[in-house]
């Protein structure tokens, strides 16, 4: 007996404390849903999803993996289309820092550059104006 819930669209929801990213089997059949897929019978249809889970969780050597970079990606659009969920003050990018020069640092954007929260610490009262 098929699962009734192998037609279900994709869904990103909430649970708890969880990001549950969700799609029925059925939707990952090829050219029905994708278009970009040619028709595809399956022997074993269990087994091509996991072929296609362990391709979505398949990490470079860099660590990352399809899906980190779709929430990478995710994330960094939020943030640049300015989320409310996001506090005001909190760094907006990661780079050089324009006082310090350390890279790969939580930065913000100040008139005079980009600011690690150290160097931001550091400012007076003139140096926001």
């Amino acid at each position: 007996m098929e699962n009734r819930n192998a037609d279900s669209p994709l869904s990103v929801a909430v649970e708890g404390d969880d990001l549950v990213i969700r799609i029925g089997i059925n939707r990952m059949d090829g050219h029905d849903c994708h278009p970009e897929l040619p028709a595809m019978k399956f022997e074993d249809k269990q087994m091509w999803v996991k072929d296609v889970i362990y391709e979505i969780e398949r990490e470079e050597e860099d660590g990352s993996c399809p899906i980190s970079d779709l929430l990478d990606k995710a994330m960094s659009e939020a943030l640049e289309q300015g989320s409310a969920g996001v506090a005001e003050d909190s760094p907006t990018h990661v780079g050089h820092c324009s006082k310090c020069k350390e890279p790969f640092m939580p930065l913000r954007w100040f008139k005079d550059g980009d600011l690690c929260p150290e160097c931001i610490g550091k400012l007076t009262t003139e140096d926001v104006r």
